[in-house]
């Protein structure tokens, strides 16, 4: 069966490989089409859609944006975006702004609790420098003080925990009127991975939404034919993916979730529409 994966992440967020890595093992894995979504960036779309055309690959653009709606974290992802507008990238260089911030002040928390985390080691796990709590999680695995990057989270960067930092995020409308704005299309992200998503997505459905990622590596199949049935019966599109980061886990999850091709022909048409196509 011809598939799909529309969520996949790079060294240009908290992906351990190249978008020209992503692609080669999404052709490996005999894909048809894929986007490559990173975090509150887009400056990894153009290798990999290089590739991607060398591998005979159909390719979205994308991104995933961390905005906050009722005072939960909402993830919003947008597909087919114009990489170049202005608007854009104006906005997502403020997000890498507070990221940095951000990075910096966990940092300095794990010194005061005793973890002498070198920055600019943490800051080489990435593309072009910008850190995430992934990557601060990575180091210490490799420096030996937790034995996963889930105990990373768990003992130190988590809510409650000795080096927790609020993620700096905005309004969830907002980032769909960035996608719409350079010609793109908006889905929620992975509602069924937080017990908050699922209890908000009715009112977030009630936003010009474009579509729902139905399909995620946390979605059991009777989630994902739940919320695929949801997007049809409101008319809305269906996405999704694998939300793969590579190795940084220690097991690449891309070809775990295969999104049916047939779900491409209703976003490239919703494309045209906005004139990507």
């Amino acid at each position: 069966m011809s598939f799909m994966d529309l969520h996949l992440h790079t060294r240009h967020s908290d992906g351990s490989d190249t978008p020209a890595q992503v692609v080669a093992r999404a052709a490996a894995l005999g894909m048809s089409a894929l986007a490559i979504t990173d975090h509150d960036t887009v400056s990894g779309v153009e290798e990999a859609c290089g590739a991607a055309v060398d591998a005979g690959i159909a390719f979205l653009t994308g991104t995933e944006i961390s905005t906050r709606f009722r005072r939960s974290e909402i993830h919003v992802t947008g597909l087919g975006i114009d990489p170049t507008d202005e608007e854009l990238l104006r906005a997502l260089d403020g997000l890498k702004t507070g990221r940095a911030t951000r990075a910096a002040r966990i940092m300095e928390l794990l010194h005061t609790a005793g973890i002498p985390i070198e920055p600019e080691r943490v800051r080489g796990r990435t593309a072009d420098g910008l850190v995430g709590r992934m990557h601060v999680a990575s180091e210490l695995r490799d420096m030996g003080v937790t034995k996963t990057v889930q105990e990373g989270f768990d003992r130190f960067l988590n809510s409650g925990r000795p080096a927790f930092v609020p993620k700096v995020a905005l309004p969830v409308l907002e980032a769909i009127e960035w996608i719409h704005g350079a010609g793109g299309l908006a889905f929620v992200a992975h509602p069924g991975l937080s017990k908050s998503s699922r209890r908000l997505l009715s009112a977030l459905l009630a936003l010009p939404f474009d579509g729902i990622e139905a399909y995620h590596i946390s979605h059991s199949p009777g989630r994902t034919a739940e919320f695929v049935q949801l997007a049809q019966s409101r008319g809305l599109l269906v996405a999704g993916g694998s939300d793969c980061h590579g190795t940084v886990k220690r097991v690449a999850e891309m070809g775990k979730v295969r999104v049916p091709l047939e779900h491409l022909a209703a976003i490239q048409a919703a494309l045209e529409s906005r004139g990507r196509g």
